[in-house]
């Protein structure tokens, strides 16, 4: 049986929120997102990502459904660049898209003892906060600003992501990596039976007939302010790091830093796969 969740408050100032609102919200989102928002629930959120043409993610996020609208928690450098992509796409939709990065705020808190969860997320609202159980972690969304744990406890949450194989599109990443590429179509992030989206025939053709040539790493070791001569680190952690690496196979690789150093990336599968470390 899990414990009781610890009572960190990190506040998770990096993330911020796209509302989008009206009686067409969720008809215009759905022709946009790897996710299927028609499997939304009052008790759940889901994973996802906006991809352009070519297929290639342009935000990735966490969605919930409030009435008609829905609100979707990103990266806050991102928020910006994602209304005005999909503004020009709005136009023939009774819907409306505002960024209330300023309105809601986002904290986290831990649960070493749970395993991580895969989308669709448990999900519960009280005296207006959002409360999201990630599994390893939880986040909470409030319109109230909270009393909040030291900044060096963000280095704790990154660590529960890493356990969790989960990795965000931030405006480094914006619009150079496929879902698949990221493990998405392992954490729930994508569906392959909703339907067209933008993005669609290329995120379904490297699922059914592609071959996936980059995909996510774990390497354990701490970066220490090294980068890798081949394959970019999505996630930094204290004791290992998520990285992007060439690799056209399953198996492990080795991979090698700028100091000359090396060590073993382990390429990510389902969630019930990763290995919880100490």
């Amino acid at each position: 049986m899990s414990q009781k969740i610890q009572p960190q408050n990190i506040p998770l100032g990096h993330f911020g929120f796209l509302k989008i609102s009206g009686v067409d919200a969720m008809t215009f989102l759905q022709g946009y997102t790897t996710c299927d928002l028609a499997a939304l629930k009052d008790d759940s959120a889901q994973l996802g990502a906006i991809c352009n043409i070519q297929g290639r993610m342009l935000a990735s996020f966490i969605v919930i459904q409030q009435g008609q609208d829905l609100v979707l928690r990103m990266h806050q450098s991102l928020v910006p660049k994602t209304i005005a992509f999909l503004t020009k796409y709005i136009v023939f939709s009774k819907a409306e898209l505002a960024d209330i990065s300023e309105n809601l705020y986002c904290y986290g808190s831990l649960d070493p003892e749970s395993t991580p969860g895969e989308s669709p997320y448990p999900m519960k609202t009280d005296n207006g906060t959002i409360t999201i159980d990630l599994g390893n972690r939880r986040e909470q969304w409030s319109s109230s600003r909270q009393t909040a744990e030291a900044t060096d406890m963000i280095r704790q949450w990154s660590d529960a992501e890493l356990e969790a194989g989960v990795a965000w599109i931030d405006e480094k990443s914006c619009e150079e990596h496929l879902p698949q590429t990221l493990n998405y179509h392992h954490l729930g992030g994508i569906s392959f039976t909703k339907g067209c989206y933008l993005g669609q025939e290329i995120v379904a053709r490297m699922q059914y007939r592609g071959a996936l040539k980059k995909r996510l790493h774990r390497i354990e070791t701490g970066t220490q302010n090294r980068e890798l001569t081949s394959g970019n680190i999505v996630v930094a952690g204290s004791h290992a790091c998520l990285a992007v690496v060439s690799n056209p196979t399953e198996e492990p690789v080795t991979v090698t830093w700028d100091d000359g150093s090396v060590n073993t990336a382990t390429p990510l599968g389902p969630v019930a796969s990763l290995e919880l470390k100490d």
